[in-house]
């Protein structure tokens, strides 16, 4: 539990001292720079530029907020007790828990590409948009896919309310156990790798995968 207070010191530190960050160095010498390239190579020029002048001011609060929400996640685990924590009693809060698993996801690429426009990081020439709705429906549709292909190992010879901590190699699913471990990367991803937007949807995906996971499990074990 004192690991876990103390991330959240840490992050909630690290937030206020990146909010006392400007985002360039001296942005009137970054502003007159960018105004003088030229046609040739333009982009590239101007992330050099960038490069040059910008502060960690984003990266440390994107950081700030992954070591905060880590530090939540120790806190509750300890609170409940890691042996304890188990899948849902009932298969359709499984359910349930992979479709707010999609719904996140589409909020969390939707609110990935607000915050990038909103932080105007881009060169100033270049068109600053939201997602498309053909990109839209194409994520929501690999995800309702995804979903479908994992939620059908509901349909019979399943055990839910299960404890993760029962988890072994013996009579394990190899098609779910590789689908947890992207999942798994995936949490490992947007926290170690200062993606705290994606991190709540990477966390139901782990819950979702991990549920099924030993539910199966425990199936195959009966047999």
């Amino acid at each position: 539990m004192r690991i876990g207070v103390l991330l959240i010191i840490i992050g909630v530190g690290l937030a206020l001292y990146s909010h006392s960050l400007p985002v360039y160095l001296n942005a009137s010498h970054f502003s007159a720079e960018v105004s003088a390239i030229g046609d040739t190579d333009a982009a590239q020029h101007y992330y050099i530029i960038q490069d040059k002048y910008s502060t960690n001011k984003y990266r440390l609060l994107d950081y700030s907020i992954c070591i905060f929400l880590l530090g939540i996640l120790r806190c509750v685990v300890m609170y409940v007790g890691i042996k304890k924590i188990k899948s849902p009693r009932k298969t359709i809060t499984i359910v349930i828990t992979g479709i707010m698993a999609i719904s996140f996801s589409l909020a969390s690429y939707y609110a990935d590409n607000l915050v990038t426009v909103a932080r105007d990081l881009s060169p100033p020439w270049s068109p600053h948009e939201l997602p498309s709705y053909e990109s839209y429906k194409k994520t929501f549709f690999f995800l309702i896919g995804w979903f479908a292909l994992h939620a059908v190992v509901l349909r019979k010879d399943f055990y839910p309310s299960r404890r993760f901590s029962s988890l072994s190699l013996d009579y394990v699913a190899i098609g779910l156990l590789s689908s947890t471990l992207l999942a798994g990367g995936f949490v490992i991803i947007t926290l170690v790798g200062g993606q705290p937007i994606y991190a709540l949807s990477a966390l139901l995906w782990l819950y979702f995968h991990l549920s099924l996971l030993v539910g199966k499990q425990s199936s195959r074990r009966m047999e």
